[in-house]
């Protein structure tokens, strides 16, 4: 991402990345948003518990009510990580499923 927010700051174009991942890597997400200087926006799913089992990790950071987010604090990536939880959600099965992009008519739609 760094390598693409540099060549798009050559051309005077902002970046808007997204990140559909775990907490650890939405906070490295964040981190890196932080050094690009045309950085946009960013959208990510904390709440997305098929890529974020609750208990598993511990984020100090929050989204305020203006959609503001502070840089994760702590050392690292800001995120704690309970192995013995991570453990035992790791032997269960994932019931996470992606959204389909049909509605219930047949008609495609986005997700």
């Amino acid at each position: 991402m760094k390598k693409i927010a540099t060549l798009a700051e050559a051309f005077f174009v902002p970046l808007a990345p997204h990140c559909t991942a775990s907490n650890l890597g939405i906070s490295a997400s964040l981190h890196v948003v932080a050094s690009i200087p045309f950085f946009l926006i960013h959208e990510f799913y904390p709440d997305n518990h098929g890529f974020n089992p609750k208990g598993v990790t511990h984020v100090d950071w929050k989204v305020d009510a203006d959609g503001y987010v502070a840089l994760p604090g702590g050392p690292g990536l800001g995120v704690e990580v309970d192995e013995m939880k991570m453990i035992e959600e790791s032997k269960k099965p994932q019931t996470y499923r992606w959204p389909g992009s049909k509605l219930h008519d047949g008609s495609v739609s986005d997700y």
